[in-house]
């Protein structure tokens, strides 16, 4: 069982209203330096928690690809992301985050429309 995925990045703060807009993530909560600046954020992906944290060095996952198998779904993420996919296939579609980070949505096993 996962507990969590890390995604490390020098700035929480952008990372955080990026993720904030991906459907199907719910915003947990963050965590503060003593300074009051954003260590990290949490998000629920279903029963998995995706945390953004702060780190000089990245340590990001190759892809992070979340499922879109419903259709209101992909029209969403098509309104949201349409603009911003770099790669598609019959049943992925892809883009990068602020930071570079590799993501995507599969529609597996139906087509993508």
């Amino acid at each position: 069982m996962i507990h969590h995925i890390a995604i490390s990045t020098q700035d929480p703060e952008t990372l955080k209203k990026f993720y904030i807009t991906i459907p199907g993530l719910s915003f947990e909560k963050d965590h503060f330096y003593q300074d009051g600046k954003l260590r990290s954020s949490w998000f629920l992906a279903g029963t998995t928690r995706i945390m953004i944290e702060k780190e000089e060095v990245f340590k990001a996952p190759y892809a992070l690809i979340f499922s879109a198998t419903k259709k209101e779904e992909r029209v969403e993420i098509d309104s949201l992301f349409g603009n911003s996919f770099i790669e598609k296939t019959d049943y992925t579609k892809y883009f990068k985050d602020p930071d570079g980070n590799r993501l995507g949505f599969s529609s597996y096993p139906e087509l993508w429309d």
